[in-house]
């Protein structure tokens, strides 16, 4: 069956593959966020550089939220 799909039908979809996409992209930020997280306990507190580094990068992540 080849039905043409209306206006609205069209943009519905449009809007559910960009929300599919922004969830996605948001899945990636918190998995992220969480390894950062993860790398800040594991890493010894007086390497400086590193700890700089994470938090460099979890504000850029946080920023994309």
């Amino acid at each position: 069956m080849n039905e043409e799909m209306t206006k609205s039908e069209e943009q519905h979809l449009s809007l559910q593959k960009a929300l599919q996409q922004c969830e996605l992209v948001q899945n990636m930020i918190d998995i992220s966020i969480s390894s950062l997280e993860g790398l800040r306990t594991k890493c010894a507190t007086s390497n400086d550089l590193t700890q700089k580094e994470i938090r460099t990068l979890e504000v850029s992540a946080a920023n994309l939220r």
